[in-house]
């Protein structure tokens, strides 16, 4: 990584004569990220920038600066991407400052980050998709929730299943993958968590890391926001923001939503993701040796034990979880502290 940070230092002392800058007086990294990117504030004589170093010659580092780009256009606050060369894996970003909505969300703003959030969903929601944009299928929604066998079940837990809970767990992505699908598709960022937005000046929100920008179901930025690890909702403040989403639909083709149709949408959207984020954040632990979401799993173990008991069609999933898995999570983080 050292020598890496000083090729980044290098090419980004080349590009200052077009970005406005002569020197650069120190180059600091960022607090860690779960993405395979490394970010590091310069220090300019001029100002602060970003500097990132990705994967070389990555399809994922165009596609990122492609994103940037229209995303901006469409009046989303995203970071420009100054300067880049994705053969290096190296982007100069704009710097949005250190304010995460992540840490500064508290009892005092919380109803207003939530809201400025949705915001911000709606916004994203109504442009028009490019005719390139990915599109999630069902296949594609199923292979993503399989992460959690191969990385967390089997992977982190070191768990063996029987024929059974092999039916289980292939007749419940069916489901929910056939779920999610039918619900209305828009464009999705993915991973619209609190982590990855920014509180800018005149309490704007930013967003970050959009890479994986999709076409997508449309209940899956919103429960990223609404089943957020650190900040879970009671029912009655749920409801009360899924009251807020729907005001902020009326006139496109979300508005004939009913609260009952919203609420088992956001549960099978839920559903979706957090299998698939109990697979990626074991995988980040066990491959990529970054275990500092370790924390996160047990809340997100625990949305879906809450909300699968909701559905009769479920239900045999959700017995699996507690009996099978929850114990011998519990267990695995004790031995890991």
């Amino acid at each position: 990584m050292t020598e890496m940070k000083d090729n980044l230092l290098d090419w980004a002392l080349l590009q200052g004569s077009s970005l406005g800058f002569k020197n650069i007086e120190s180059l600091q990294p960022l607090r860690e990220q779960a993405s395979l990117r490394h970010y590091f504030r310069i220090q300019t004589d001029t100002g602060t920038k970003i500097g990132v170093i990705s994967e070389p010659n990555s399809k994922q580092n165009e596609l990122f600066e492609i994103h940037s780009n229209f995303l901006r256009k469409n009046g989303i606050k995203v970071p420009k991407v100054e300067a880049s060369d994705h053969l290096k894996g190296f982007m100069i970003l704009e710097d949005f400052g250190d304010k995460v909505v992540q840490l500064e969300i508290n009892e005092e703003n919380k109803e207003f980050l939530f809201k400025k959030s949705l915001q911000k969903i709606h916004q994203l929601q109504e442009i028009k998709p490019p005719a390139d944009l990915l599109k999630l299928t069902p296949k594609m929604l199923k292979q993503q929730m399989r992460l959690f066998e191969e990385w967390f079940f089997v992977g982190f837990l070191e768990l063996d299943y029987s024929n059974n809970d092999k039916k289980t767990l292939d007749d419940s992505w069916e489901l929910i993958a056939r779920e999610c699908s039918q619900q209305s598709h828009v464009m999705c960022h993915f991973d619209f968590e609190f982590r990855n937005l920014m509180l800018l000046e005149k309490n704007e929100i930013g967003i970050l890391d959009f890479q994986d920008l999709c076409l997508g179901p449309y209940a899956i930025d919103l429960v990223s926001i609404l089943k957020d690890i650190e900040n879970p909702l009671c029912h009655e403040d749920l409801l009360n923001y899924l009251k807020f989403y729907m005001e902020g639909i009326k006139g496109n083709k979300l508005e004939e939503l009913k609260l009952s149709d919203l609420e088992k949408d956001l549960d099978f959207a839920g559903f979706q993701r957090q299998f698939r984020i109990l697979g990626t954040l074991s995988r980040l632990h066990l491959r990529d040796k970054k275990s500092f979401r370790l924390k996160d799993l047990k809340q997100t173990l625990r949305f879906l034990q809450v909300d699968l008991e909701k559905y009769a069609s479920l239900k045999e999933l959700a017995n699996f979880l507690t009996e099978k898995v929850e114990p011998k999570l519990n267990k695995t983080l004790r031995n890991i502290q």
